[in-house]
C-alpha cells in the first residue's frame, strides 16, 4: 500500500542516510505539514516498502542501514512487469466490480466490499502516479529520454482511465468522487 510518508521519504533521501536520521525527518517535515507527529512503525513499513518496490536502494554501515533514493531508470523490461503487476491487480479490480451489484448502502454510505474496492482502486492509483512521478523526475535528470517518460506516462493514465470508467458507470458517481476527493495525495520529488 502506497504510504503518506513516501514523498517525504523519497525527498529526504537523495544521498546515504541513517534509518533513524530519516526517520527524524519524515516526522519533523510531516509535522509541519500537517502538524500531526508521524508514526515509527508506519515510517519504517514505508521505507521496507519503497526498498522492496527498488525505489530505495539500502547499505548496511557498521551497525546502521542507510537508505538512497534509487534514481535508475527503469529497463523496458522492468517497466514491462511493473505494467503487467498492475494489469494483474486491476483483473481483481474488475472481478470485484462485476461482483458487487452496489458499494453504498440505502444511506448513501459505503459498504464494507465498496470501501475494500474503492481502497484498492486508490492503492493502485497512488502506485500508478508514484511511477509516473518518478519517470519525470528522471527525464528531468536525463536519466530517460522525455519521450519515453511520454510514452510510458500514456500508458499509466490509460491503466487508470479503464477503471475509473468502469468504476464510474457501473456505481454511483457521487460516493466515487467523495471517497477519491477525499483520498487524494500530492505526489512530487523536489529538485
Amino acid at each position: 500500500m502506497t504510504s503518506i510518508y513516501d514523498n517525504i521519504i523519497l525527498n529526504e533521501t537523495g544521498e546515504w542516510i541513517s534509518t533513524n536520521e530519516l526517520i527524524r525527518r519524515v516526522m519533523k517535515a510531516r509535522f509541519l505539514d500537517l502538524g500531526v507527529r508521524g508514526s515509527r512503525k508506519y515510517i519504517l513499513q514505508a521505507i521496507h516498502d519503497l526498498e522492496s518496490a527498488n525505489y530505495l536502494d539500502s547499505r548496511h554501515v557498521k551497525h546502521t542501514i542507510e537508505y538512497e533514493r534509487n534514481d535508475k531508470a527503469d529497463s523496458e523490461l522492468n517497466f514491462l512487469s511493473i505494467m503487467k503487476v498492475f494489469e494483474m491487480n486491476q483483473k481483481v479490480e474488475l472481478d470485484e466490480i462485476k461482483r458487487l451489484d452496489t458499494i453504498t448502502k440505502t444511506n448513501n454510505k459505503l459498504t464494507e466490499d465498496g470501501k475494500e474496492l474503492l481502497d484498492h482502486v486508490q492503492d493502485q492509483v497512488d502506485r500508478s502516479y508514484m511511477v509516473i512521478v518518478r519517470m519525470n523526475y528522471q527525464s528531468h535528470l536525463k536519466i530517460i529520454t522525455q519521450r519515453t517518460a511520454n510514452k510510458r506516462t500514456t500508458q499509466l493514465h490509460d491503466h487508470i482511465d479503464k477503471i475509473m470508467k468502469v468504476l464510474t458507470n457501473k456505481y454511483d458517481n457521487d460516493s466515487i468522487k467523495d471517497y477519491f476527493q477525499n483520498h487524494v495525495k500530492k505526489l512530487e520529488f523536489k529538485i
